[in-house]
């Protein structure tokens, strides 16, 4: 079997099993693990300290839970080394759940089921405050994307492509593969001989008829005294099928010439002077 063989549902397993695989491989990796961290304290003053002054927190990304566990990751500005430009750094914040807020103030502060809860909580107060949640790296959604970008990509696009390059000549070529085999003549044939009359066939008619002929000429021979037909002696054959040449032993043949009448003449002894013509 070719590439250009398979059929649209062979290219759409291969689909499912590469978008399974990329999704596992998408969903083990931890994001952003080289990042600086920062503490509670720059990451809830970060969020209200105004744009562009050092410690604002911008691009506030929050990454679905692993074991409890929000990383917040944002981009930090900060003095550079030239007097009044900024720099930026990514940086990530790890968040317990239930997340407390202002406990680096040494009180106690409000407890949040999390830091979503508390981000919105802020963002209520205080509307220059800006955050996300990173929902595509969650496994179902992992897995929902890559498959589904595969299913397009690989059943939906790549046949396509081949069918016009095998059309246009450019990449595959059709091997030809002569006439299919078709399986289903012999349950015709079978059923054809079922079909069939029980009573005798042509050949049967014609076998009946040639012994009849043979009959009679029995018969005529009988009436007329003549050798019947199967008195006659039939040439022997071979085992291969060809007859037998046997005529007994070669004898020489003898040719009989007529007798010619000689004259004989001589004073001594006769000598023979030749045949003696016919008109003398």
């Amino acid at each position: 079997m070719h590439v250009e063989d398979l059929k649209r549902w062979h290219w759409a397993f291969v689909a499912i099993v590469v978008g399974l695989a990329l999704s596992y491989v998408w969903t083990s990796v931890e994001w952003d693990e080289n990042l600086p961290t920062i503490g509670q304290r720059e990451f809830e003053a970060g969020l209200t300290i105004p744009y562009p002054q050092p410690g604002h927190l911008a691009k506030v990304t929050v990454q679905p839970p692993i074991d409890g566990k929000y990383k917040v990751v944002a981009e930090q500005m900060r003095n550079g080394a030239t007097a009044g430009v900024m720099d930026v750094r990514p940086v990530a914040f790890i968040a317990d759940t239930p997340y407390r807020a202002g406990e680096w103030r040494g009180g106690d502060g409000d407890t949040f089921p999390s830091v979503m809860d508390y981000l919105a909580k802020a963002k209520e107060l205080d509307p220059q405050v800006t955050y996300a949640f990173a929902w595509y790296r969650q496994p179902w959604a992992v897995y929902t994307l890559w498959t589904g970008a595969s299913l397009l990509l690989i059943a939906g696009v790549w046949p396509s492509i081949i069918s016009l390059m095998v059309g246009a000549g450019l990449g595959f070529h059709k091997a030809d593969k002569g006439p299919e085999y078709d399986l289903d003549r012999f349950k015709r044939e079978a059923d054809a001989k079922k079909a069939a009359p029980a009573g005798p066939s042509a050949a049967d008619v014609d076998h009946l008829r040639q012994l009849e002929e043979e009959l009679e000429k029995k018969l005529k021979a009988k009436e007329l005294g003549l050798p019947m037909p199967e008195d006659e002696p039939a040439p022997a054959t071979t085992a291969t099928g060809v007859r037998k040449l046997d005529g007994g032993p070669l004898e020489a043949a003898t040719i009989e010439k007529p007798t010619e009448e000689h004259e004989f003449r001589g004073e001594f002894y006769p000598v023979d002077r030749g045949a003696k013509k016919a008109h003398e």
